[in-house]
């Protein structure tokens, strides 16, 4: 709604827009929009009606931003912001000057023009449009385009990615007082068409791995491999949220935030070659497995070649270099979980080199070297082997048993007592 132009109270002054057609020569003041989105200026004369605004107001903001988005070719329009009281001077000082240009004129409307908002070009291979998303709403919580930037996750997070970095973010969310805590950025398109951001914190839940991940369930081997790698090992069958039908996908961990996230695995295509070196079809086919491959010689940009694993990454959309401690995960064998010794009792283990590659359900106890705390375990159970604290146990020990509870011990001492021949005392004449 346009106001009439009131001599201002001390302190508060509002500004007032002028616009400068190029083509006519000639500068008005805005007074408003008009219901169909078309600009309308008066005069700048005193007395007339001005729609006066806070240049540091979200008002002015979102106001400037749509005049820009409303009139895409603004290159024969100019927009100045100046004081109310000053606007009819203003406005024939910026007349003067582009009839006849002057440095001293020149400097004073370079001071006064509103410069066009930085939309954030849309560049080729982005998902979404950087002019489509309220970055006013956005910076309440304390995230700015420019801190996207700073942080090189611009790029990322409008190509439809999450966020490398996360971000301290605080403030009152409709609503709702947001207190202060770390978090990852993503977008996603709602169905109305606008582009919502998505703040991902941090997964406190123990047992998510432990229950069914669109109603498939983690075996422990999936679930060390989870946490050891950041990324299943293999491939899962889930159920489509969209069509119900069963569909193959890659299954990662935010190393992070500990979310659990998927990609279509029969959409995925794995690239020729990496870093300049060629893929062959075994490494094509461990990859398009969800098996993590050692490359060797691949050459980075400083000039140097190294070699390095990489995996499938459905946090990344596609292949990453894996991290050093998924990397020692990874060289200390095939995490297996569940695996019965002779005894029938469960114990942890990593896959011998022969048998690694093998599906859980076909690994055997001889192909697993026990874990440092299922040695004992494996030993006394399966291999008959006995040390000085379980040399009397007639009990198979628990799973990471190494020696035997208070309770087996007390049960080896009367067992032993009562098996201890008494001493005869002769016959009594």
């Amino acid at each position: 709604m346009a106001n009439r132009m009131t001599p201002p109270a001390e302190g508060q002054e509002k500004d007032v827009l002028l616009v400068l057609d190029k083509q006519q020569g000639k500068v008005s003041a805005v007074k408003g929009i008009d219901k169909d989105g078309n600009l309308q200026t008066v005069p700048p004369t005193q007395g007339g009606e001005f729609m006066q605004v806070d240049k540091n107001s979200d008002v002015f903001s979102n106001f400037i931003s749509n005049f820009f988005r409303k009139f895409q070719d603004t290159s024969g329009l100019e927009l100045f912001s100046v004081k109310t009281s000053q606007a009819e001077q203003d406005a024939k000082a910026i007349e003067d000057n582009h009839r006849n240009p002057t440095p001293e004129g020149g400097k004073r409307a370079e001071m006064l023009r509103v410069p066009k908002p930085d939309f954030h070009e849309f560049k080729q291979g982005y998902r979404f449009d950087p002019a489509k998303i309220d970055w006013e709403n956005l910076k309440k919580v304390g995230i700015t385009a420019d801190t996207l930037k700073n942080t090189k996750d611009f790029d990322r997070v409008m190509r439809g990615y999450k966020s490398r970095n996360t971000y301290t973010v605080s403030g009152t969310v409709g609503g709702f007082y947001l207190k202060p805590t770390d978090v990852k950025l993503s977008f996603y398109q709602a169905k109305d068409g606008t582009v919502v951001p998505k703040l991902h914190g941090v997964q406190q839940d123990e047992k998510l791995l432990q229950r069914p991940f669109h109603e498939h369930g983690f075996t422990k081997q999936e679930q060390g491999n989870l946490q050891g790698t950041g990324n299943l090992g293999g491939i899962a069958r889930i159920k489509d949220p969209k069509s119900g039908g069963q569909i193959p996908v890659f299954v990662s961990r935010d190393r992070y935030t500990h979310e659990l996230e998927y990609m279509r695995a029969d959409k995925w295509k794995c690239p020729d070659t990496i870093c300049g070196v060629k893929v062959s079809p075994e490494q094509k086919a461990a990859f398009e497995a969800g098996q993590a491959v050692k490359m060797e010689n691949l050459q980075f940009r400083d000039g140097t070649k190294r070699s390095a694993y990489l995996q499938v990454s459905a946090v990344e959309r596609g292949l990453e270099f894996l991290p050093r401690a998924a990397v020692q995960f990874l060289q200390q064998g095939q995490q297996v979980a569940g695996i019965k010794d002779g005894k029938g009792v469960e114990f942890n283990g990593h896959v011998q080199p022969g048998a690694q590659g093998k599906s859980p359900d076909k690994v055997k106890p001889k192909d697993v070297t026990p874990a440092a705390e299922s040695r004992t375990q494996v030993a006394v159970n399966s291999e008959g082997k006995t040390n000085e604290a379980t040399k009397r146990g007639k009990e198979p020990l628990k799973q990471g048993q190494d020696k035997p509870t208070t309770k087996q011990k007390e049960k080896q001492d009367k067992s032993l007592k009562a098996d201890k021949p008494k001493k005869s005392r002769g016959m009594k004449m």
